[in-house]
């Protein structure tokens, strides 16, 4: 009877020692970090929590970053070297990274989601607490959805997260060893809505396409009717022959770079929009890919409504040679630019030519008081790198016909730094006539 009793004692001491934990506990996260960021009316969920030490104007800081998708070791480190060139590192959107003394008060706060970047701020009432104990920092911050300004938001994040000091860094990312396509069923579930109206998305696959910006890239097709067979599924579904659909051009981290939307409730049917859609939680490894796609509500694209939140998964094998990105060219690039600037340097004035006019043969009036020599470019066919070696550059507000994606632009769409051309007079005057 006794040996009961301690036993009933014992049990109840546990119990009761598990409830004082879950009462501690209870104020945590219950992952590393969450909260939601509110910009322009829309709520963006972030799950993902990562803290290290940076300086901030010589003054050391914690920096706190909540994000829909986990940061890499190579997001972290290329965000560290913005900051230390005086720049705000930004992460993969949907983010938010509020900034704290080593004491724990709130600085700064700021967020990149969809189309808006909203560089670092403390104005509006933000409020914030951070402690730092046993290489860890848990904390909250908050400040209410503004409802004034060019871009109303506001934001509530928790955070329970260990601290990378300075110095410190993540692992490097392990990719897995790419293999043949995973024996997975596709399948996908959520929301597919044009103004209103939903459309049952009951179809995807994926597919390795040509290299976007020097990185690998896939399309996912999502379909209302079976396009398994079809050849261009991506085609195919963009001109509606698999009813109602979206084809999404992405990388392999999640970064989306195209958009087509086809739903059968839209009059401007097969529309593309940037911006307005993220992936969240994409993952790309033994054969398949997943993930997540949002537009974190309703949207307005060109009159038309619509709206995402699809979770999926796909099998994805290895790239294909024929869409596996080139090798870097930097070394050849840069020995091209030397060679450039060398030939510049060798060419010396140019001799006067023997049978053209020569500008010093020229008849003035007697009461001229200036004299303009024009010189005029016909068009521009392709920029390169070089040097100019001007006194003066007047930029026009006409258009070059074609740059060749090469670093820059006539103005007014960038500038006019490097063209392939040598001028040894005091002006010159660059445009393309109409």
């Amino acid at each position: 009877m006794t040996k009961k009793f301690m036993s009933l004692l014992a049990a109840i001491a546990i119990i009761g020692g598990a409830a004082t934990l879950c009462a501690q506990e209870g104020s945590k996260p219950a992952k590393a970090g969450e909260g939601t960021v509110t910009v322009k009316g829309k709520n963006y969920s972030l799950t993902h929590a990562l803290a290290y030490e940076t300086k901030f104007n010589d003054e050391e800081i914690i920096a706190v970053v909540l994000s829909g998708q986990a940061v890499s070791s190579e997001e972290l480190k290329k965000a560290k070297e913005e900051e230390k060139e005086g720049q705000d590192g930004e992460f993969k959107r949907p983010y938010i990274k509020v900034e704290f003394t080593k004491a724990g008060a709130l600085k700064f706060w700021s967020a990149g989601i969809g189309d808006t970047s909203l560089g670092r701020r403390s104005s509006g009432n933000p409020t914030g607490e951070l402690k730092v104990q046993d290489g860890r920092v848990s904390g909250k911050a908050s400040q209410p959805t503004e409802t004034e300004g060019m871009f109303p938001a506001g934001f509530d994040v928790r955070f329970d997260v260990a601290l990378l000091r300075a110095g410190e860094s993540l692992p490097a990312t392990v990719k897995k060893k790419p293999g043949p396509a995973a024996n997975v069923k596709p399948s996908v579930t959520g929301v597919f809505k044009g103004n209103g109206k939903d459309a049952k998305l009951a179809h995807v696959s994926a597919h390795w396409r040509e290299p976007f910006s020097d990185k690998p890239s896939m399309v996912l097709v999502f379909t209302e009717k079976d396009h398994s067979k079809d050849k261009k599924p991506d085609f195919n579904a963009a001109f509606g022959k698999f009813g109602s659909a979206l084809i999404i051009s992405l990388h392999e981290d999640g970064g989306i770079y195209g958009c087509q939307v086809m739903h059968s409730a839209h009059q401007k049917q097969g529309f593309s929009s940037i911006g307005n859609i993220e992936a969240t939680d994409i993952t790309y490894a033994d054969g398949k890919v997943e993930g997540e796609l949002t537009t974190h509500g309703q949207v307005d694209t060109f009159g038309e409504k619509w709206e995402v939140n699809l979770k999926f998964v796909a099998p994805l094998g290895e790239i294909p040679k024929e869409f596996q990105p080139a090798a870097p060219k930097e070394a050849e690039q840069e020995t091209t630019d030397k060679q450039v600037t060398a030939e510049l340097t060798e060419k010396t004035a140019p001799k006067p030519a023997q049978d053209k006019l020569n500008v010093k043969d020229l008849a003035l009036t007697k009461d001229a008081s200036d004299f303009v020599l024009v010189v005029v470019c016909r068009e521009v066919l392709q920029l390169n790198v070089s040097s100019l070696l001007l006194h003066d550059v007047k930029r026009t507000s006409r258009k070059t016909k074609d740059v060749r994606r090469n670093r820059c632009v006539l103005s007014p769409l960038r500038n006019t730094l490097t063209i392939r051309q040598l001028a040894l007079r005091n002006e010159i005057a660059i445009r393309d006539p109409r």
